[in-house]
């Protein structure tokens, strides 16, 4: 049942961060609030060598306060599209081109009260090209076998979940081959 918003408060905004409180009235008579996190849509790359190996990003979360590996992920920047987002992230925080840019699938990984949409590619035909990270981020590249990643989803290292996700459909693609 969907409810009816009868009112919407923005409570704090930046440039990659919307947060609103709304209320919202259901048929049923049940009212409540709801805080609702909008993210830019974005992008998590696996980078497959020739070799089958994944190449990864180790990269410190705040949130987290710890290190999280993860595919390479960043936001869609106004105006581009999320192949061309996929292939600037990929070169950017891991120093690679692709000739080949599978797109895996789409998802909204936190339905509950996030709105950040995630498109998630392979990328396969690596050419090392000048890594550019953004002010701030520093990545460590993890280099490991695609069963070691699958393994790192189903054992808890690797907990991101869009990274997840793209690991699994990943194996899933090679082996559809």
């Amino acid at each position: 049942m969907r409810g009816k918003t009868t009112s919407s408060e923005t409570i704090y905004e930046d440039p990659w961060t919307h947060v609103r409180l709304d209320d919202v009235h259901f048929a049923d008579g049940h009212r409540g609030s709801y805080a609702v996190v909008t993210k830019p849509a974005g992008v998590n790359v696996g980078a497959l060598t020739s070799s089958g190996t994944l190449i990864l990003a180790k990269e410190y979360r705040h949130a987290l306060g710890d290190y999280s590996i993860e595919a390479v992920s960043g936001a869609i920047e106004p105006g581009e599209t999320p192949t061309a987002a996929a292939h600037r992230e990929l070169a950017e925080e891991l120093g690679f081109a692709a000739t080949r840019l599978t797109p895996l699938t789409v998802v909204q990984p936190f339905t509950a009260g996030v709105n950040s949409t995630s498109h998630l590619f392979l990328a396969e035909g690596l050419a090392p090209t000048p890594s550019r990270p953004d002010p701030g981020e520093y990545i460590e590249p993890v280099e490991m076998s695609l069963s070691d990643a699958v393994e790192g989803v189903v054992n808890g290292k690797i907990v991101h979940a869009s990274s997840c996700l793209a690991i699994l459909l990943a194996e899933r693609h090679i082996a559809g081959r």
